[in-house]
């Protein structure tokens, strides 16, 4: 008889608990953990605890009939995972909210996902007092400890009977945009979906003996330096951990990315092969002094949701392996081969299961203020035929997606000659939006157009991507800037519109005076055919303003400051 893959992961576990009960799933941390120091979690006690909270679901809530959904707002810890498991097990979807939504936006957006529940965890009552949760009529409870769910040998298994072929359409998961500047879009995820975004190992035996970039997280023990709430939190511990052996160790809860002592500490009480974190994190670590040396020293780093500094990457490249698994939430990930050479580290040859297609813009038929380059490509990525496939999400978002016969991802990528290979790197956006370092989106658009609206300016350009604020250069009119000095005519701006605008607009994304700039005289922005602002070239002509700009705000402002407004 030929041996059957199990491809929902709720059923994996039970098969892990069964098969290898005293594996590690996890490691965390202990109460007053740098005294007493960290603990393992094994296949059996996650199972297990996953099986009691199902019980108490059905217990707090009522037995589920209809795939409710039910949000969870908890400490940054592995109860997340566990929280995931046991609502899809007892027939109910998980919908984890962003805590930097505002308090109308969050309302919209459980209405939106007709949420049933908020379960929270006793530590974040102050965190969530601002969302007026009683105002929705969505039901409130506290979710137990971790040791609760963590004493759970006795506990009786809860039953599931579910197949994929049955239930590869069901909802499990529900994610949303950042809702930074508008309503936050709930993204759904189903079986289908999920069970492909675990197929890296299947795609990685499928194009052997060519590497993958994912391959180096295959069984190995890593420091999660991602709160379990993002997406990539559940990614790793209950996708890559159930399918690929991947064991995440978890930072203390109350630690805002991976600051430089706790990464320390936590590389001398767990088994640490290597990292996974933020673009922030990794540059941190590695301009610590104290902390470079064990980080060269992994086996290897990932970094997620934005770009590396190249001179921190081509430096870090030369000690261990450097890479990075790329996506997006409404498509999945998005594999790459890995480079012939080191040097080559921050650019991608997509796997043919991406479906990957690369337009010159020229030819795309869709405009970009990005650049007008005719070396820079547009990518799309297209539907295979037949069914959707089990080893690519993008198609199985079928509320985004269902009718489109290719994806814009609305990306713009450049070709590079790898002595003699052509690989792929990462240009700009194709639209106006901007993700900041935190990893925070918001449309570029919704600030430019009212600043537009000022009767001095003439055009705006605001941008920011991978920084700890956005920026905004104004162009103004000569008889707005005539005679008078252009740190006045900047502030005046933010005075009378950007900073209205920041009082509408969540914290992490507000422009702060420090970055906002007036061109100078004989350089106005660049402007393309459709006169809009060639974004790439406006920010390249102003490096040298942009980065004196960022140097103002880091004297009043720690950038790790900042960095913690977004973990958290």
């Amino acid at each position: 008889m030929a041996f059957k893959k199990e491809k929902l992961f709720v059923r994996k576990i039970e098969e892990k608990a069964r098969l290898t009960p005293t594996g590690i799933f996890a490691r965390v941390p202990c109460d007053n953990w740098e005294t007493n120091g960290y603990r393992s979690i094994t296949w059996k006690q996650y199972n297990d605890g996953i099986n009691k909270i199902a019980h108490w679901l059905d217990e707090t809530l009522g037995k589920s009939a209809d795939n409710a959904t039910v949000s969870y707002f908890g400490a940054n810890d592995i109860r997340y995972a566990f929280v995931f498991a046991a609502l899809n097990k007892s027939n109910r979807k998980l919908l984890t909210p962003d805590g930097r939504l505002m308090k109308g936006a969050l309302h919209g957006l459980l209405a939106e996902s007709s949420c049933k529940a908020w379960l929270y965890t006793e530590d974040e009552i102050a965190a969530q007092t601002p969302f007026g949760l009683e105002e929705t009529g969505v039901a409130q409870h506290a979710f137990p400890s971790l040791e609760w769910c963590l004493a759970a040998e006795d506990t009786p298994p809860y039953p599931y009977t579910k197949t994929y072929e049955e239930h590869k359409w069901e909802e499990i998961l529900i994610i949303h945009t950042s809702g930074t500047t508008g309503p936050p879009k709930p993204i759904y995820m189903n079986n289908g979906f999920w069970a492909a975004a675990c197929a890296s190992p299947q795609l990685s035996k499928r194009n052997w003996p060519r590497a993958i970039g994912s391959e180096e997280l295959y069984g190995r023990s890593l420091i999660l330096a991602c709160p379990m709430r993002w997406n990539s939190g559940l990614i790793l511990t209950n996708a890559f951990g159930v399918f690929a052996n991947t064991c995440c160790v978890l930072p203390p809860p109350d630690a805002v990315g991976l600051p430089p002592a706790v990464f320390d500490k936590l590389t001398e009480l767990n088994l640490v092969e290597g990292l996974v974190a933020t673009p922030f994190t990794v540059a941190e670590l590695f301009n610590d002094a104290t902390t470079r040396p064990t980080l060269q020293a992994l086996d290897f780093v990932t970094y997620l949701g934005a770009r590396l500094d190249k001179t921190v990457g081509d430096a870090l490249v030369q000690h261990t392996r450097l890479g990075s698994v790329i996506g997006a939430t409404e498509t999945g990930g998005r594999f790459s081969f890995l480079p012939r050479d080191k040097k080559f580290w921050h650019t991608f040859d997509f796997i043919p299961e991406a479906h990957v297609r690369l337009v010159p813009i020229s030819k795309s038929e869709l405009p970009t203020s990005a650049t007008e380059d005719g070396d820079v490509h547009r990518m799309f990525i297209d539907r295979p035929e037949g069914e959707a496939r089990e080893d690519m999400c993008a198609f199985w978002n079928v509320r985004m997606f269902e009718h489109a016969d290719t994806i814009d991802t609305k990306e713009l990528w450049r070709p590079v000659d790898c002595d003699g290979e052509m690989r792929w790197e990462f240009f700009a956006r194709a639209d106006d939006s901007v993700k900041l370092f935190g990893g925070v989106s918001f449309d570029a658009a919704e600030f430019e157009t009212p600043i537009a609206r000022h009767l001095g300016v003439r055009v705006s350009f605001v941008g920011g991507a991978g920084r700890p604020a956005p920026f905004v250069i104004l162009d103004m009119y000569e008889d707005a800037v005539r005679g008078r000095n252009q740190g006045d005519v900047a502030r005046e701006v933010w005075e009378t519109v950007i900073e209205p605008l920041n009082r509408q607009v969540v914290k992490e994304i507000r422009i702060p005076v420090e970055t906002v700039m007036v061109t100078v005289e004989g350089r106005p922005l660049p402007l393309g055919m459709k006169q809009l602002v060639l974004r790439t070239r406006a920010e390249e002509e102003y490096k040298a303003e942009i980065e004196a700009a960022y140097a103002r705000l880091n004297k009043g402002q720690d950038s790790r400051e900042k960095f913690a407004a977004f973990m958290k």
